[in-house]
């Protein structure tokens, strides 16, 4: 028993020094880690401020002069010269913090920084109760910025939300509390916040929204001014619902949360209405950030949008960016910029009374054609930002302007036709699967076999619906759609992205609108051999800090270079005899182009008693290897009678008079052309063909001259066109243009080109043939959106039959062609007496 009890006795102390052992190990541990953690707190802190300062050596520098009032932003343009200052607002009413009312910095205190004269530069208190909102409420779901950080920040930095930039903005709030007292920060917040519509400044905001002067708004304007400031434009009283209503209602909340206003108070500034003080003010009454120089407002306009869309900008609110100081260094040509818009405005330059009517307009773009460069921008007569739109970024049904994006390009690009091929005209053709529609040239003659050259300079109608029908056929249905949407005409974004592409989009017609500015970009691509190149207006920004934000564009090979070359070699056909431009031949300038027109449904020209040729869009777009140029004319409005419509060919042609004296103005007719890629041959006929494609080798081995092409036979079966009279030959004449390679095409009857005869030349124009859906009643649509008249085909009247006839068929198949417009752009209007088709307008 002793050896027992000696054996447990021993037990108990070896257990009792374990226990011991284990308390001193637990403590050990417990010691290593406290100062482990010390130690990794000390090195992160370390690192930390090593961080800061690095951070801080990279601030902006504290500038008395930026505290003052907000800069304008400097507008440089394609030589680094500066061109106008961007003030954003025209009113800046500073206040002395004397002369704002007790009511007023209550409202502005509790909603930005309530314990404002309590804390110093950054109020550590309500940074750690943000913090810990975020991570149970989410982020952003309470800020932390101090009054002071807030003059920071709008003054010296950017809205970027990095470390970096919140380590310099704690470092500047706390220099700017080194030098200044409360009450002067309090100051400088009032006098910089911005408060939407260009309008800067609590005392400004007052007058502005209520007319009023501080000291004599009641309580909830008082609230209402407060909230204004964090979303500027969406809590905007002028806008149509009950945002800024509701940011009120929020800021007396707080104001009755922190013991500003009494329960009285609050309720009876709960129940005031706040559009009963509120400044009635139309759209035009607006305040206007327009520049300076008001020539160079739509470009300012496309600047905007431009840098709102870049990654280091798309979180700052542009107008504020704007009142920053930035500098902008741009593409833009001031010469040619200013001389567009002053040619847009002067209403001496048209002739015509009705385009003194304030519901015509004209919207231009043009661009380096070979680098998407904006060169200048019009967006319209008078433009000005906020009161209008910018017509140039507003879409349009295009007409014939688009048949060498879903016919003739993709024909050429899958199928490798020569210039020469040719296709058989019709007096009358219903596109495949659809009898009750029909389609007319807008000469309404057969014309038999013509040459891809001759259909698409002349803008006939049916061979350009035939050339679609063949490209989907052996190249594939979706091939019309994929070639055109790699230029920019984007048909995905049509309804929900199901939009097929039909015979009316050929002619521009359904939904068939694109603007201005994607035109030009469409058309660059193929004086650029293929190459295509989003415009881009901005070269680099410097920020209000010195940092420089560059801006880079890439273009993008979109079709063969031969498809590109053939295109431009037709289209220069356009200003030669019986072109749908030959009315505005520009000698020595080395010019290809494209016109169209749209017409009116039916129904609106019966509704408003419109004469059957009246057209409402009339387009033209061009370009040399230098620059390329866009014109949309057209009404806003429409009037009974026409008095708001394109009728006849003298109208129908005004945006070619338009684009001729531009280009004139600033082509250096240096004799540049474009340049032959190793991928075309030109074949002993004068025609373009593939290298090495089928028909070239068909071509080489007959020896044959290989199809008719511009000047070959096919000119006879022209000569039946409308206008033989020929007096429009007269007129034409008198321009002394030289013919250049004509050829027999010029001969046939199509008196287009002489002006002498409207009607003639009119037809041509109306080239697009109208679609009719009765075709036993003759009527015939024509291809310009616009009624048979459309102006890119030619000069002539359109007749009224024919135009008559497009819409009405459009009505017979109301998804076929919409209501309103028809993509026609017939180039010759037919004479009065004699229908004529524009396959465009009954397209739409």
């Amino acid at each position: 028993m002793k050896d027992n009890y000696k054996r447990s006795a021993g037990t108990k102390n070896s257990k009792r020094k374990r226990g011991q052992n284990q308390k001193l190990s637990r403590k050990s541990i417990v010691k290593r880690v406290l100062i482990l953690t010390v130690l990794i707190g000390l090195i992160f802190l370390v690192l930390g401020s090593m961080l800061f300062a690095y951070y801080v050596s990279q601030a902006p520098a504290f500038s008395e002069e930026k505290l003052r009032d907000p800069v304008p932003a400097q507008i440089y343009d394609r030589n680094d010269e500066l061109v106008t200052t961007v003030y954003q607002g025209q009113r800046r009413e500073s206040v002395d913090i004397e002369d704002v009312p007790d009511h007023v910095v209550d409202a502005v205190l509790a909603v930005e920084d309530n314990r404002f004269y309590e804390h110093g530069a950054i109020d550590f208190w309500r940074l750690g109760s943000a913090v810990l909102s975020n991570i149970f409420d989410g982020f952003g779901s309470e800020g932390a910025s101090t009054i002071t950080q807030q003059v920071v920040k709008r003054t010296f930095l950017t809205d970027d939300k990095s470390i970096e930039r919140k380590a310099q903005e704690a470092y500047l709030a706390y220099r700017l509390e080194q030098e200044y007292s409360k009450d002067e920060i309090l100051e400088m917040y009032l006098n910089k916040i911005y408060y939407s519509d260009g309008i800067y400044g609590i005392r400004t905001a007052s007058q502005y929204y209520f007319d009023k002067e501080l000291d004599d708004l009641n309580l909830a304007e008082a609230a209402y001014l407060a909230g204004l400031p964090q979303l500027p434009n969406r809590y905007n009283l002028y806008v149509e619902d009950n945002r800024g209503v509701d940011r009120a209602q929020i800021v007396l909340r707080l104001m009755h949360e922190h013991e500003r206003i009494s329960s009285e108070e609050y309720e009876e500034a709960q129940n005031h209405d706040l559009y009963a003080g509120l400044v009635e003010r139309s759209d035009e009454d607006r305040a206007s950030t327009e520049p300076e120089n008001p020539e160079f407002a739509s470009y300012i306009n496309f600047i905007k949008n431009e840098i709102s869309a870049h990654d280091s900008f798309r979180n700052v609110d542009i107008s504020e960016l704007m009142a920053s100081g930035i500098e902008i260094y741009t593409n833009m040509d001031a010469g040619i910029q200013r001389n567009l818009q002053n040619l847009t405005d002067n209403r001496d330059y048209y002739y015509n009374p009705k385009f003194q009517s304030d519901d015509f307009d004209i919207a231009s773009t043009i661009l380096d054609t070979q680098s998407g460069e904006l060169i200048a921008i019009s967006g319209g007569r008078d433009y000005q930002e906020v009161v209008d739109h910018n017509q140039a970024l507003v879409p349009r049904n295009v007409g014939s302007t688009m048949k060498p994006f879903l016919s003739y390009g993709p024909a050429i690009e899958e199928l490798e036709w020569r210039t020469d091929q040719t296709v058989e005209d019709e007096y009358e053709y219903s596109p495949e699967g659809i009898d009750h529609i029909s389609i007319y040239n807008y000469d309404m003659q057969d014309h038999g076999q013509v040459t891809i050259r001759e259909a698409l300079s002349r803008s006939y109608n049916i061979p350009a619906v035939k050339a679609y029908e063949i490209v989907k056929d052996e190249a594939g249905g979706d091939a019309p759609r994929e070639f055109a949407e790699e230029v920019g005409f984007d048909y995905t974004a049509i309804g929900e992205g199901d939009y097929e592409v039909s015979f009316n989009d050929v002619l521009g017609g359904r939904d068939s609108a694109f603007t201005p500015l994607q035109m030009a970009e469409a058309y660059s691509a193929l004086g650029n051999n293929g190459e295509y190149n989003s415009a881009h207006a901005v070269r680099h920004v410097v920020t209000n800090n010195g940092d420089t934000v560059e801006f880079e564009h890439e273009s993008e090979q979109v079709m063969e270079d031969y498809t590109a070359y053939m295109l431009t070699d037709i289209l220069k056909d356009t200003f030669e005899p019986y072109g749908s431009a030959d009315y505005i031949y520009m000698d020595g300038l080395n010019i290809a182009a494209k016109t169209g027109t749209t017409s009116y449904s039916r129904e609106l020209r019966e509704e408003q008693d419109l004469p059957d040729n009246a057209a409402k869009d009339a387009w033209i777009v061009g370009y040399t290897p230098e620059y390329t140029m866009s014109v949309w004319t057209g009404f806003t409005a429409t009037e009974e009678g026409g008095e708001t419509s394109f009728v006849g060919t003298d109208e129908h042609i005004t945006p070619q008079w338009f684009f001729r004296d531009i280009m004139q103005s600033i082509s250096t007719y240096n004799g540049q052309d474009f340049e032959q890629p190793d991928s075309v041959i030109r074949m002993n006929n004068g025609e373009l063909a593939v290298q090495g494609s089928e028909d070239f080798a068909e071509y080489e081995e007959s020896g044959s001259s290989g199809g008719t092409g511009s000047g070959g036979s096919d000119g006879g079966s022209d000569g039946g066109n409308g206008d033989n009279g020929d007096d429009d030959n007269g007129s034409n004449n008198s321009w002394n243009w030289s013919w250049g390679n004509g050829g027999d095409e010029e001969s046939n009857g199509d008196d287009e080109e002489s002006s002498g005869q409207n009607d003639s030349q009119e037809d041509e124009e109306i080239e697009e043939t109208p679609v009719t859906g009765e075709p036993s009643t003759g009527e015939e649509v024509n291809e310009d959106p616009v009624e048979q008249e459309s102006v890119d085909d030619g000069p002539g009247n359109v007749g009224t039959e024919q135009e008559e006839n497009t819409n009405e068929e459009a009505e017979t198949v109301p998804d076929e062609s919409p209501p309103e417009e028809s993509g026609d752009d017939s180039t010759d209007e037919a004479p009065e007496s004699e229908p004529a088709e524009d396959a465009d307008d009954d397209a739409a």
